[in-house]
């Protein structure tokens, strides 16, 4: 006993003297490392898989409060996770190689990416890439509607030139994979990729009669991702927005009904606010930022929490290790879904979408190198 004592004294030294000289990254590359392929995670939803997570509660009570579950590393670089499609570059500016820290929600925030991107990096000695493709205020039903969904409910559909959120998630995924050198700093394209995972933090906007079809919605959904990406048994973790008004039953029973149909449990829900309470439960009320209870009230451990337990529901699901770049189902079913977009888009116009362009006018979101929107200079 006394010399684990020791030993374990000797390493909680070598951790301190180790994040204490490295004031931007961390881990240090494991050894032996970086032999697979690039793991490629999507995060998909409104504004809080966005994120409004406090980083200077964060910095400065979150995690001297809890620090075993919320180190100090949470604010470091870290060396093995990159993230695109976000909104912000990091804390740090990030204009290249740009790699996970807190800053990558809403401009100067940080959403449940923060907490997963770390459970996975911790999982995989091989380069983690975070994936966001997010829309604010934007129902399932409509926005994010997917192509069985848009037939059975006679709705305009990603097939039939509906430029939004199924859309989006496509060839937000694609434009990644085709630009890995760009993204990853010494990517290796020998290695290759493997699409790992999806997660979905959404509810906010499907009231009324769009949250009575949610379940249905849902499934769909799930099903017609695997299949856009050719992956049948892709994990998939649906969590309800503390904010949902589509009922948490739905999210259970859309999962539910996919591992029955699929035969397996590949597919999971987190019913968050039957685990978070924002206003009762101190151990997260004390970290409320904000009245903004739309946005979780800018709690950062409710968003790292979400991230953690997203990571931890989907690490059984993992698929073993394989090159997705040279798998032909999942490069024809890229191909399939491309071509199929193209062609609807090309028949199809999307009155939505036009508009929202309209109003957009000649200023699209700056971008860094990493492909994430960063604030515009005044």
């Amino acid at each position: 006993m006394v010399v684990r004592r020791v030993l374990l004294s000797v390493c909680l030294l070598a951790i301190g003297v180790s994040l204490a000289g490295a004031k931007t990254q961390t881990p240090a590359p494991k050894a032996g490392a970086r032999k697979g392929p690039v793991r490629v995670f999507l995060l998909l939803g409104q504004s809080n898989m966005n994120g409004r997570g406090n980083v200077k509660v964060l910095d400065e009570k979150l995690t001297k409060d809890l620090p075993e579950k919320y180190p100090p590393s949470l604010m470091k670089i870290r060396s093995d996770v990159w993230i695109t499609g976000a909104n912000g570059n990091g804390i740090s500016n990030q204009m290249r190689n740009v790699r996970l820290e807190p800053g990558f929600g809403q401009f100067d925030y940080f959403g449940p990416e923060l907490g997963f991107g770390h459970a996975m990096g911790d999982h995989y000695d091989d380069e983690v890439l975070l994936i966001k493709s997010i829309a604010g205020g934007t129902p399932l039903a409509t926005h994010w509607t997917s192509p069985s969904a848009a037939r059975r409910n006679g709705r305009q559909g990603p097939l039939k030139g509906r430029r939004a959120g199924f859309q989006a998630a496509f060839y937000k995924m694609k434009k990644a994979l085709d630009n890995l050198p760009k993204l990853i700093e010494g990517y290796d394209p020998k290695r290759g990729y493997q699409i790992m995972g999806v997660v979905w933090v959404h509810g906010n906007a499907d009231g009324g009669k769009y949250a009575k079809e949610y379940e249905d919605n849902l499934a769909d959904f799930i099903v017609d991702i695997r299949a856009m990406f050719g992956l049948p048994e892709l994990p998939f973790i649906a969590v309800e927005s503390l904010s949902s008004r589509a009922p948490g039953s739905a999210f259970k029973n859309a999962v539910d009904r996919v591992n029955r149909k699929s035969g397996d449990r590949q597919a999971a829900a987190i019913l968050t606010k039957s685990r978070i309470n924002l206003k009762g439960d101190k151990a997260y009320s004390v970290y409320n930022a904000s009245g903004d209870g739309t946005h979780w009230r800018h709690n950062g451990r409710a968003y790292l929490d979400v991230g953690y337990w997203s990571a931890e529901l989907m690490k059984p699901m993992l698929a073993k290790t394989t090159n997705h770049a040279t798998d032909e189902k999942v490069q024809a079913a890229l191909k399939k879904y491309g071509k199929l977009f193209e062609e609807g888009n090309a028949a199809n116009k999307d009155p939505v979408y036009e508009a929202a362009q309209k109003r957009r006018g000649d200023q699209p979101p700056m971008k860094t190198a990493g492909g994430n929107n960063i604030k515009r200079k005044k």
